[in-house]
């Protein structure tokens, strides 16, 4: 165990990196829908009124015996699936986090003493075990003992554990290519903050290297037991619970209904999700996800509109501005952005026929000169003529499909990986954006308006127009200009656009309150498409506060089929008021409201997360989960002042009205809720007997 000290705390407990981009966008929604300057009459009067007409909420189960039932690990498994098994065992999907030997460490620890961004750090190995010695975090050097490797393919980190069971990421990282040290923030800040000088991982990463991850934090220590199943990505991540079909089979029996999923036999959307339960940038809005359950019920993607809140993202950022992918683990968001997914139903394992050996490297099929025989079992006029169509030699890179379609334009951990949208070259976007395309990308001695110059005499008005439209809107849109508006509602409106495309053009109307965004956003709302909805539910949280329409449509969205939407719907609404709500309304914010306890509760190390837990608990008048979750988000954050307020209103609604005033007297006078504080403090006397002084 190492022993950091409070300093090194401190910086560690600053960290929130989320699984990439997922959790952390929608906190930056959350903090925007439920931030102190919301008003506190149109909060009071949500509060009175679902006090007052919403049943008494039920506590969830907790999420980890939820989690837990049925699930049995990889080696139940092996015991009648041996060869897939060994397959699986070979390949890289078991070998995301490792317990660090001398079979699974890969960085030449020999070197006993590396120099990385000017920091020092020593490496040694004693008796088959590993340790890094540094002094960034403590500020003296301190020796830990590297627990776990992370990565194994293109890179490898180290991982050390702290008396106060955080699992971090040591800096120095081993490029297994290169076969040399870095110091693993060039290739990912935590946070995207340079403040942040060392990824928690048992924080920041929701399970996707480990199958049955349960982080075990405890908010009142802020000490974490973190467990799981399997190391890896193994059987159950993708088949599901194995105890039921196991248990049928040992008895002998041969029924028809399995009792386990296979991916190859659902339709395209539950398929692909079961990929894009990690491969994908998203936030986690549902623990209990389970192979052939819908992606909405469980995940939102974080789509291009979102990072760009955040500071120094814009230098590396997960998208490129037309919308597509840029950065690594976000291929079935690409995948749902082709045509190949949504007009002709190609999931993951249409290519990656195995998906117990997923490297790349082994499957000969994917390789660019043979893999013109996957394309072509869809496209096969266009493999009758391949030369006609490609206008390059037979043979050649230029006309293998997926240098044209998939060029290897996603860029990250010092690596490149192919781009799953499988568009069309435009580099008319990369004169004006930058935005690399597949013919410059082999033609390096040529400039990009050559390339231009090429494909309007192959291809005049070709399907490139739509991916040049998408980066004019959404440059136009993060440089906040006004003309960006019928732009991106056009795309918003658009079905020959992909959905997440459509999702991206809403999202960013989000930061317009004109009627013509607004009328985008609400038509939004009623989309076929899961993720455009909550998309647009939660921009009118940002831009159409005050307008009936708006708040028609949040209402109609609580109810929902997907949770995602409902969640958004619930986070934009509350900022709306609560007049005018039927009872029924009020009755499915008390159940959405649960469905956002699920998620807050996998994040109590998150102070936005707890407050606004808090605000919808005391929305569906269950003053002790308010109270609980109010606490546990000023203990967090001492200095918000909104949280200090709520927990009030918590206190008084428990008949805790001493504590309540302890707490309103504390509210400094600067802060914006120190007035309606200072109102309360007049009121306690006279409403001593009341549970409830608000009124």
């Amino acid at each position: 165990m190492s022993h950091l000290d409070e300093g090194a705390g401190r910086k560690i407990e600053m960290l929130d990196e989320s699984t990439k981009y997922e959790v952390r966008s929608t906190k930056t929604r959350t903090r925007r829908l439920l931030n102190p300057r919301t008003s506190y009459f149109v909060l009071l009067t949500f509060l009175i009124a679902a006090a007052v007409l919403a049943p008494a909420a039920v506590r969830p189960a907790p999420a980890n015996e939820a989690a837990a039932e049925g699930y049995i690990g990889a080696q139940a498994c092996a015991a009648c699936h041996g060869q897939i098994h060994a397959t699986w065992t070979s390949g890289r999907h078991s070998k995301m986090l490792q317990p660090a030997n001398a079979a699974t460490v890969k960085g030449d620890f020999s070197r006993r003493s590396i120099t990385l961004r000017a920091d020092r750090y020593g490496l040694s190995v004693r008796d088959g075990q590993y340790f890094i010695t540094e002094s960034v975090l403590t500020g003296k050097a301190q020796e830990h003992h590297v627990d776990y490797t992370l990565g194994s393919r293109r890179i490898q980190h180290y991982l050390t554990t702290t008396d106060k069971g955080w699992i971090v990421v040591l800096p120095p990282s081993w490029d297994v290519q290169r076969g040399q040290w870095f110091h693993n923030v060039d290739i990912i800040r935590p946070d995207e903050d340079d403040r942040q000088i060392v990824q928690q991982w048992n924080k920041t990463c929701q399970g996707c290297h480990v199958s049955r991850q349960e982080n075990g934090y405890d908010p009142a220590t802020r000490t974490y037991s973190t467990h799981w199943t399997d190391f890896g990505t193994s059987c159950e991540r993708c088949h599901g619970p194995g105890e039921a079909h196991a248990r049928q089979y040992a008895a002998g029996a041969r029924p028809a209904d399995r009792a386990i999923t296979r991916p190859t036999r659902l339709d395209p959307n539950a398929s692909s999700a079961i990929c894009a339960q990690c491969h994908s940038l998203r936030t986690v809005v549902n623990p209990g996800y389970k192979p052939g359950d819908s992606y909405y019920d469980y995940f939102m993607p974080s789509l291009e509109y979102v990072p760009f809140a955040r500071p120094h993202s814009s230098q590396d950022p997960p998208y490129w501005a037309d919308g597509r992918p840029r950065r690594f683990s976000n291929d079935a968001v690409g995948l749902w952005q082709s045509a190949c997914f949504l007009r002709g139903g190609a999931t993951c394992t249409a290519c990656h026929a195995d998906p117990h050996l997923p490297d790349i490297d082994r499957n000969p099929q994917l390789a660019s000169r043979t893999s013109n025989a996957l394309c072509t079992r869809c496209h096969q006029e266009i493999g009758a003529r391949l030369t006609a169509h490609t206008r390059h030699q037979a043979g050649s890179d230029g006309s293998a499909c997926v240098e044209c379609h998939m060029p290897k334009t996603v860029i990250s951990i010092k690596s490149t990986m192919r781009d799953h949208t499988i568009g069309v070259p435009a580099p008319e976007n990369t004169v004006r954006f930058g935005i690399p395309n597949a013919c410059t990308e082999c033609h390096t001695n040529k400039p990009a308006s050559w390339a231009v110059d090429t494909l309007k005499s192959w291809w005049p008005g070709g399907r490139r127009t739509r991916l040049i439209a998408q980066a004019e809107a959404f440059s136009a849109a993060r440089a906040g200009r006004a003309d960006a508006i019928e732009r991106l509602a056009a795309i918003s409106a658009d079905d020959h656009y992909a959905p997440l495309t459509r999702a991206n053009a809403v999202g960013y109307l989000g930061s317009y309150a004109e009627p013509r965004a607004l009328a985008a956003l609400v038509r939004g709302t009623t989309a076929d498409h899961p993720a455009i909805r909550a998309t647009a539910m939660v921009a009118l949280g940002q831009a159409g506060r005050g307008s009936q329409a708006t708040r028609s449509a949040l209402a109609a969205g609580l109810a929902d089929p997907q949770r995602a939407v409902r969640i958004g719907s619930l986070l934009a609404l509350i900022p709306q008021g609560g007049a005018g709500l039927t009872a029924n309304e009020l009755e499915r914010v008390g159940r959405v409201g649960e469905e956002f306890a699920a998620w807050a509760h996998m994040n109590q190390y998150d102070a936005d997360l707890q407050r606004t837990e808090g605000i919808v608990h005391l929305l569906g008048g269950d003053f002790n989960r308010a109270a609980d979750a109010l606490q546990i988000g000023l203990d967090l954050a001492p200095g918000a002042g909104s949280a200090r307020f709520f927990l009030a209103l918590a206190r008084i609604g428990q008949r805790r009205f001493e504590e309540a005033r302890t707490l309103l007297d504390a509210i400094p006078r600067m802060d914006p809720y120190y007035e309606k504080a200072q109102e309360q403090l007049k009121k306690l006397p006279r409403h001593l007997l009341k549970p409830l002084s608000l009124r």
